[in-house]
């Protein structure tokens, strides 16, 4: 029989959780259309707002 690793060799503290990975996507999100309205951009705001809106309600992984 071979041997199986049934654990990850890889350290908890380096495993990103989705939850937390989703929400620093939503945050670059965020600067993404803070940058636009602070530029004038008001459309292009709108814009980015329904792309973050969409990943936001998109399910997560977990």
């Amino acid at each position: 029989m071979h041997n199986l690793r049934l654990y990850s060799t890889v350290p908890n503290s380096l495993i990103i959780d989705s939850r937390t990975q989703k929400l620093k996507v939503l945050v670059e999100w965020c600067k993404i259309v803070h940058a636009c309205l602070e530029a004038g951009q008001v459309e292009d705001a709108k814009i980015f707002l329904e792309q973050a809106i969409a990943e936001a309600e998109m399910p997560s992984n977990d």
